[in-house]
């Protein structure tokens, strides 16, 4: 006895060529993330990843008679091994960082241009402090560098005409 399949989307094609070619298409939303969220994601994994390991080397059973330069060569190898993890993405923490911090549905051109000319603003925006170096004070004044990402910045005219 054999049975038939049945078709349960009454005529509709679901796996035609082109719905295919989309599904194997993996979609890079990561280079529509600023840097600085991607650095965080990848920090905060690093952490983990370093902890994780201390914990596991400490159940390894040592020689009691270690020194503190060993100690210390151990513990700068742990931390690489940890950034390296970071940087490779092993362990996946980057993805739900991200998703966090910055959700998929900013993650376009768009959003990603809107996102630098908002951090242009507030970086152009800040004071900047100048040290004098004949008397060692502190000097507090607009920041005067150019914009970050070599967008436009434009100037508010307060009521009296004067800029801010």
């Amino acid at each position: 006895m054999s049975i038939t399949p049945t078709n349960s989307n009454h005529g509709i094609a679901t796996k035609t060529n082109k719905a295919m070619e989309l599904n194997k298409k993996s979609i890079d939303d990561r280079k529509f993330i600023p840097r600085q969220f991607q650095d965080v994601a990848e920090s905060m994994e690093a952490q983990f990843a370093e902890s994780m390991l201390k914990q596991m080397n400490q159940t390894v059973n040592e020689s009691p008679d270690e020194d503190s330069g060993m100690d210390f060569y151990k513990s700068l190898q742990t931390s690489e091994r940890a950034k390296m993890m970071s940087k490779q993405n092993n362990l996946g923490l980057q993805n739900v960082i991200l998703d966090q911090i910055y959700p998929k549905r900013l993650r376009n051109e768009m959003g990603l241009k809107q996102y630098e000319s908002q951090s242009n603003m507030i970086h152009h925006n800040l004071p900047s402090y100048k040290i004098a170096k004949n008397t060692d004070t502190i000097e507090m004044g607009k920041n005067e560098s150019p914009p970050v990402s070599g967008g436009e910045v434009t100037t508010r005219q307060s009521s009296e005409g004067d800029t801010p």
